[in-house]
C-alpha cells in the first residue's frame, strides 16, 4: 500500500443497495490484471460489501473497495502473503445539481502503465 500496490474502485451506495456492483467489480478485475495481482474473489468482495453496508445503514453512502498486493516489505518488491481486501463505507450527501469545472496546466500519460487501471497511485488527481 505504501508504494501504491493496490486497485480500488468506489461504489454508491442507496438505502443499502450498492449500484452497479457486477461493472465495479469486472472493472476491479480488469486493474488487478494490469497490475499482475491475482483475479479478486467477486463473491468474496460481495459478501464484504454487503456485512459492511449491514453494519453501518446510511440512506446515501460511499462503498470503497480496495484491493492490494497484500503485507510486503518496504520498497517496492510484493510480499508473499497474498493480496488484502478492505471494504469501508461512508455517508454522503446529495450532490448539487450543478457544479463548476477547471482546466489544471499539466497533462495525463494516457500510454503510461497505469492508463485505464484505478490504482492507489491517486496522487495526481489530488493535487
Amino acid at each position: 500500500l505504501t508504494v501504491g500496490d493496490g486497485i480500488f474502485e468506489t461504489v454508491r451506495t442507496s438505502e443499502g443497495r450498492p449500484f452497479a456492483l457486477t461493472r465495479h467489480l469486472d472493472r476491479l478485475t480488469r486493474s488487478a490484471r494490469g497490475l499482475g495481482l491475482p483475479d479478486p474473489d467477486h463473491d468474496e468482495v460481495r459478501r464484504a460489501a454487503a456485512a459492511v453496508i449491514d453494519a453501518n445503514p446510511v440512506a446515501l453512502g460511499r462503498l470503497r473497495i480496495t484491493y492490494t498486493g497484500g503485507l510486503s516489505p518496504l520498497g517496492s518488491d510484493r510480499g508473499t502473503d497474498g493480496p488484502s481486501l478492505v471494504v469501508a463505507l461512508d455517508g454522503v450527501n446529495r450532490r448539487p445539481d450543478s457544479t463548476a469545472v477547471i482546466t489544471v496546466p499539466w497533462t495525463r500519460n494516457e500510454r503510461g502503465a497505469l492508463a485505464g487501471l484505478k490504482t492507489t497511485s491517486y496522487a495526481e488527481n489530488v493535487v
